[in-house]
């Protein structure tokens, strides 16, 4: 097998590692809504006060912390 093939071949398992990936987050999510939705259903039939669910985002790359940061002299600089 060629470089190229190889390559290839990595590439196609993963782009549908990511597609399964995917699916079973949008699935996950869905039903997590579906769970808020009733919630706020139940609420509002027995007059409770509203509430609104928190957007969800990814935390920013600049918020993560490597293992250098993390020993004594990383921490130090």
């Amino acid at each position: 097998m060629d470089a190229k093939s190889f390559i290839s071949n990595k590439h196609a398992a993963a782009v549908e590692s990511l597609v399964v990936i995917e699916a079973e987050y949008r699935a996950k999510k869905e039903a997590a809504q579906a769970e808020i939705d009733l919630a706020k259903k139940w609420l509002d039939e027995l007059g409770g006060e509203k509430i609104s669910a928190p957007e969800v985002s990814k935390p920013a790359s600049n918020t993560w912390v490597s293992n250098r940061d993390l020993t004594p002299t990383g921490r130090e600089s």
